[in-house]
This record gives C-alpha cells, structure tokens and sequence, in this order.
C-alpha cells in the first residue's frame, strides 16, 4: 500500500526530528572534546611549574671586541703638494698588525693638553661626521651603486671619528709651524676653518677611496680602514 504525501504538521514535525538528531550529534562530540581537554588540563596540572623571573638585556654594555678583514679605509694625503706629512704617519684603522703599502702621513702622539681651539675644532668635526659625512657617503654608495647597511656606515664613520684627534693635532702644528715661517698674523679664528676644511677633506677622500675599494671587488683585508 503506497503511503499518500505528508501532511503540513507531519512534514514540519519530521524536519524537527531530523534537526534535533543532528544537534544531539554535536553535543555528543562537544562533550567528547570537553572531556579530553579535562584529561589533559589534569595532566599538565600535574607537572612541575617553573617560575623564571624577568631577563633584562643591556644592549648599551654590549660592544664588538674585534673587528679583522672587513674594513680598509685609509686616510690618505690629497694630491696638494704642500700637504703631505715629512714622514711615515699612522692612518685611519681597525686595530691589525699589518700596515697599507701606501697610509697617510702620522703625526707625533699628543703630549700637550687640548686647547680651546682644538676643543672647538674637534667638536665641529664630530659634528659633522655625525650628520653630513653620513649624507655624503649614502650619496657616494649611490654614485658607484654599492648600497651599504646602516652598521656598515656607522663602523666606516666610528672609525674615521677615532683618528680625528691626531689629524687635528698634525694640522695644527702644521698652521703654527707656516706662521712662525711667515712671521705673518694668523688668529685662532683662521686656523680653526683651515684646520677643519683639511680634516673634512681627508675624512670624505678616505670613504671614497674605500668605497671605490668596494666597487673593485677587492677591499684591502686586514685592520688598516
């Protein structure tokens, strides 16, 4: 006997059937789950706990030791006759023990207390290492299209800045040694820019002559910079 179509109520009595069925199958398993997690709350509940305190890093007493074979970035004179040292003269380094074949000219060691001028001298060179040569060396990495990382910049400056003091020191003694031959007037104030322009100078052809050493592909290793 073939059974006639649902009624209105039967049909939504059915679908209410099936729909309850399908939730209590969910629960079923929502419950399942909820057990394991107990299960497994009670076991790391059981486990021993570790309490660590607080790690404070002091990146300001972190500092690089030594630094071989990345850098060479030689201060050498310019091609200015009247500039060249009389002598052998320590050049801008990472601390090594072999010398360049070819280092600009040292001075003598500094035995006498800094004066005014070499206080004021030395502050503006800082200065400006501290904001143009920055500017100058990011454009000399596009010039010859050899982009460096803001470390590499900051080692190249850091190490030009350590021998600033015996570059300021040799062109002074320079300038008083042309005055007393002249026996012609010179104030602080004169001496002071021709003093910085030179050290200027010499700071920007040392990062050029390093980043050209870049862009051959074959930087001078060892500690001379």
């Amino acid at each position: 006997m073939q059974q006639g179509p649902l009624s209105p109520w039967q049909a939504w009595a059915h679908d209410v059937m099936h729909k309850l069925t399908v939730q209590q199958t969910i629960i079923d398993k929502l419950e399942q789950q909820v057990a394991e997690l107990c299960e497994q709350v009670k076991l790391l509940e059981a486990k021993p706990a570790y309490n660590i305190e607080s790690i404070e890093y002091h990146f300001d007493q972190l500092k690089v030791e030594k630094l071989d074979g990345t850098l060479n970035i030689g201060m050498t004179a310019p091609g200015s006759g009247g500039d060249h040292f009389p002598g052998s003269i320590e050049q801008i380094s990472v601390p090594s023990p072999a010398p360049a074949p070819e280092v600009f000219p040292s001075a003598a060691p500094a035995v006498t207390p800094p004066s005014p001028l070499y206080n004021e001298i030395f502050n503006n060179m800082n200065r400006y290492l501290d904001t143009d040569a920055t500017e100058r060396l990011i454009a000399m990495e596009t010039d010859l299209c050899i982009p460096l990382d803001p470390f590499h910049r900051r080692i190249i400056l850091n190490d030009i800045k350590k021998q600033m003091p015996t570059r300021i020191n040799y062109y002074m003694q320079q300038s008083n040694n042309s005055r007393n031959d002249d026996e012609t007037p010179n104030t602080n104030e004169n001496t002071g820019e021709v003093v910085l322009v030179k050290a200027i100078r010499d700071a920007d052809a040392a990062m050029l002559a390093y980043m050209q050493q870049l862009q051959t592909g074959n930087p001078p290793s060892g500690g001379n910079v």
